[in-house]
């Protein structure tokens, strides 16, 4: 992947809160704490040659690349190969040239840069630049869904031993602290997501003896709207339909009036917390739980919808969840991401025609994702599934529910796949020039084409409603501080019932519909601005500040039409670093989206806020 590309996903001793944990870490890992007087790397005698600022390879790398097409870097790539230095090239020389020739490999997504960034380190092993680099390889362009954390870890704790090397051997040059408020940048970047720091080690301004130490940190993810969508993405107009559909097996067709009252965006909060575990050679272990509860969110009796005022009662979900994430890096063939999560949920208030009607059960979730360059472009492929293993309702549930209408038995799975390929090669896009335009080979930070396919099967006793979803769309970040998404989604919904002689179709429970997104963001502040740690207000770092304008447009293709709507609106993102904190990061969102349902008439405004310190996976 570009180096363009990395700038994009790219210590002050926090003061331990809970002594405990520190005491208990620290004889579990009594190596850690002396790991900074054990040493890793000897600087005598000095490597020969000139002393060379190392981000002279990255500068070399970005004027042969200026303006050039893959096949045009290649070719220079493979120029400077035979031989990659001469014979008489001191090893500072040869360390800057295989420097140079590994941000090379990486922009064209050859599959040994690593190699020439190793062999870099080799040559001028007191060089705490090349162990950046090697570092930044792994936080940026390698990885599935996510940096390979372990690896980039590795090489950024050893550009941080030896800095202090350096330091103390009175070698440090004014380079060198580019180099290590780069490197705690991009710490900083690779530990966004876990939240508050619990242990010092892998808290900012992190340190060598955090390298094999383990990290402890909750992240807390707070959330509330009123919105017509309870997350991103999830299909109202279906949703709404559906109820509508429940309504209409009574007596009476639903009318606008019955179109108005399902049509709603009930106030929800959440709250999310998860401790994560961090350890070099274990990987991620998380432990969560999860708090979220709708007002008035859901109807006491469907076919009461037509009253004057409707029952609605409150839908509150529990969740406690164990889970595992890691990256293995598998190259030659790919990068393979494994997340799997066991979660066990506590509901009340979604067993239609039973308000106060409570369900236990567990989820078994896997998120697996793997990727590996297609020459300098990227393709990863992830999926989901998600079982369900909802219990059967008990007797207690009989007498509430219609009469013929439904039986007992409940289920759920969701599984799904998607496809996403990025193009990192530089397009040719007009540059205004010496008062002429012509085409210009420009760096953007990616355009990206995606597809995917999801199915949800839900079992409602005698009843089963299957939800597909294709979707696919195209989004170019950059050049410059503009990005720019198209989204298409097609979402169809089969109803079937289950017979003594097998499922037959359903039409009341068919329909289809398509939704066309569109989203332009503004990088009011970005994250490429600052390469290093941003400066510091008090206790925190700005780092970015954007502005997204969403439109959505839902159209009917089959079945009713009654909910078709458009929406517009407007959101607010700005990332923080809580420098005085361990380095905490804190993400805050606000949002406002205008949506109109045209069929009757009615104007909803949607509101939204969140507070993610840490946030897993969006």
């Amino acid at each position: 992947m570009p180096s363009t590309c990395t700038r994009l996903r790219r210590r002050r001793e926090l003061r331990p809160i809970l002594g405990v944990l520190r005491l208990v870490a620290s004889l579990a890992v009594p190596h850690a704490a002396s790991a900074q007087a054990r040493p890793s790397v000897s600087l005598e005698p000095p490597v020969a040659g000139p002393e060379l600022n190392p981000y002279a390879c990255q500068g070399r790398a970005e004027a042969l690349e200026a303006d050039r097409s893959i096949g045009q870097i290649r070719a220079e790539l493979e120029k400077r190969l035979e031989p990659p230095y001469l014979a008489t090239d001191a090893p500072s020389v040869r360390a800057l040239k295989l420097c140079t020739l590994a941000e090379l490999k990486k922009r064209i997504g050859d599959d040994d840069a690593i190699d020439f960034y190793a062999r870099a380190i080799r040559e001028n092993p007191q060089e705490p630049g090349y162990e950046f680099f090697a570092g930044r390889y792994y936080a940026g362009a390698r990885g599935a869904k996510g940096p390979v954390v372990e690896l980039a870890e590795k090489h950024l704790y050893r550009a941080l031993d030896k800095l202090q090397r350096l330091r103390d051997a009175g070698r440090f040059r004014d380079f060198h602290r580019i180099i290590e408020d780069h490197t705690q940048k991009q710490l900083l970047v690779l530990y966004q997501k876990d939240g508050l720091p619990l242990l010092p080690w892998k808290a900012y301004r992190q340190e060598a003896s955090g390298s094999l130490a383990p990290g402890l940190s909750i992240a807390s993810v707070n959330k509330i709207s009123t919105d017509t969508r309870y997350d991103v993405g999830v299909n109202d107009m279906g949703g709404f339909t559906a109820e509508t559909q429940l309504y209409e097996r009574g007596p009476e067709p639903a009318g606008k009036r019955e179109f108005f009252i399902v049509a709603r965006n009930p106030l929800r909060y959440s709250t999310e917390n998860t401790l994560n575990f961090r350890q070099r050679f274990v990987g991620e272990l998380q432990i969560g739980v999860e708090l979220e509860k709708g007002k008035a969110a859901a109807f006491d009796d469907f076919g009461q919808i037509g009253q004057q005022t409707p029952r609605l009662h409150d839908v509150d979900v529990r969740q406690l969840s164990v889970g595992f994430d890691r990256t293995l890096p598998l190259y030659p063939l790919f990068d393979l991401r494994l997340r799997a999560h066991y979660v066990r949920v506590h509901r009340v208030g979604l067993v239609e025609y039973q308000p106060s009607y409570a369900q236990d059960f567990p989820v078994y979730l896997v998120r697996p994702a793997l990727s590996r360059f297609v020459g300098s472009d990227k393709l990863t492929i992830s999926g989901t599934y998600a079982l369900m293993s909802i219990p059967d309702l008990d007797g207690a549930a009989r007498g509430a529910l219609p009469a013929g209408d439904y039986l007992l038995k409940r289920g759920r799975l969701i599984a799904g796949f998607e496809v996403e390929y990025a193009f990192y090669s530089a397009l040719l896009l007009p540059a205004l020039q010496l008062a002429s335009l012509r085409p210009f080979r420009t760096p953007t930070r990616g355009l990206y084409l995606s597809a995917g396919y999801v199915t949800d099967n839900e079992l409602y006793g005698n009843r089963r409603v299957i939800n597909d979803t294709i979707h696919g769309g195209v989004r170019i970040e950059g050049p410059g501080k503009w990005d720019v998404s198209l989204h298409e989604s097609w979402f169809r919904g089969r109803g079937r019932d289950i017979t003594g002689q097998g499922e037959v179709a359903a039409e009341d429970l068919s329909a289809s519909s398509l939704r066309s997104s569109f989203t332009l963001v503004r990088h009011l502040a970005h994250p490429d601005q600052t390469p290093g740690v941003p400066p510091s207000f008090g206790p925190v770092a700005s780092d970015s500040v954007s502005v997204a304008f969403p439109a959505s447009w839902d159209k009917a293709v089959k079945g009713p039409s009654n909910y078709e709507n458009f929406r517009v609106g407007a959101q607010l993102w700005f990332k923080l670093f809580g420098t005085g904190v361990g380095g905490t990061t804190a993400l805050t969102t606000l949002s406002y989206e205008y949506q109109y349902f045209y069929r009757f008439g009615k104007h909803v405004h949607n509101f939204g806020a969140a507070v993610r310190i840490g946030w897993g996976d969006l």
